[in-house]
């Protein structure tokens, strides 16, 4: 049986969140801890192999990933301001913006500004200035941009894969034009959910809540010593892969199994607890479309 998180003293507890590529055996695993370090790693489900990549400090979500796995569009912030330009992914701070003192009443009564109400208007030819948040579209497993769009702090931002080489963008009108670190091909479309309710993300995204029997599976593992179940993945008949203290596992034919054997049957896949932040440079092909 795998060794039980009570007794694990870390100084931090790991958590992951992962997508997974709706036409190809493929996920990405973005792995947070401690606080605000965020690592990138790519997962091919067809060998349980894992490909490590870039780190960021700040905060990272993961929006979508391309049908085939390819690509990966994420949202991010730093508030201090970015090099999210480089190519290199060496996401460093540079000076730290004066902090404005905002009564708590006005912060938790904020309007949506009148500009953002209205979707339309002509796309200008100039991309807005990068600040404190941006979407941006990569090459798993790292962070480096092909092209970054900045948002409008957290009123505008993120996005998804409505097919291969189509993005939908979070984004009024104006806010199209990215900041391209590569060309983007013109076989690319870009555009603006103008209804973001009537898209859906390409990729598969589990949690642990997400039906009665995610939640009667993640009370058994947490019964068998998991203590945080991150998500739990049932779409696989034979095999239930999940993820919980930092660890990710896969349970062959686990129908079959009762309840209490789930964790210590269970194959351990990957160990991402004893991980630290460091810098790395992109490779080349990572920097292509």
């Amino acid at each position: 049986m795998p060794e039980a998180s009570t007794f694990d003293h870390r100084p931090y507890r790991t958590r992951t969140s992962v997508l997974f590529a709706a036409d190809a055996a493929k996920a990405v695993i973005l792995r947070r801890g401690p606080r605000k370090h965020f690592h990138l790693i790519a997962w091919d489900l067809s060998t349980d192999t894992f490909d490590h990549g870039q780190w960021m400090k700040g905060n990272v979500m993961l929006c979508d990933l391309s049908p085939q796995g390819d690509k990966l569009l994420y949202f991010a912030e730093q508030h201090v301001k970015p090099l999210a330009r480089s190519l290199q992914g060496l996401y460093e701070p540079l000076k730290q913006r004066p902090v404005r003192k905002t009564p708590r009443a006005r912060r938790q009564h904020r309007k949506v500004p009148r500009y953002l109400r209205a979707w339309g208007g002509r796309r200008p030819n100039a991309p807005r200035e990068l600040k404190d948040g941006w979407t941006a579209i990569s090459t798993p497993p790292y962070f480096s941009a092909l092209a970054i769009w900045p948002s409008i702090e957290r009123w505008t931002g993120g996005g998804l894969f409505a097919a291969e080489r189509d993005l939908v963008l979070l984004e009024t009108e104006d806010g199209l034009t990215p900041i391209e670190n590569v060309a983007m091909p013109v076989t690319w479309r870009i555009r603006s959910a103008r209804d973001p309710a009537s898209y859906r993300p390409c990729a598969y995204a589990p949690s642990a809540s997400e039906s009665p029997e995610h939640r009667r599976v993640a009370s058994a593992l947490s019964a068998s010593g998991i203590e945080w179940v991150d998500w739990i993945d049932l779409r696989h008949f034979e095999d239930m892969l999940f993820a919980g203290d930092g660890r990710i596992f896969r349970l062959r034919r686990w129908r079959a199994l009762s309840e209490s054997t789930y964790l210590s049957a269970a194959e351990a896949l990957i160990d991402l607890r004893d991980l630290s932040f460091h810098q790395l440079r992109a490779p080349s092909d990572a920097m292509r479309w």
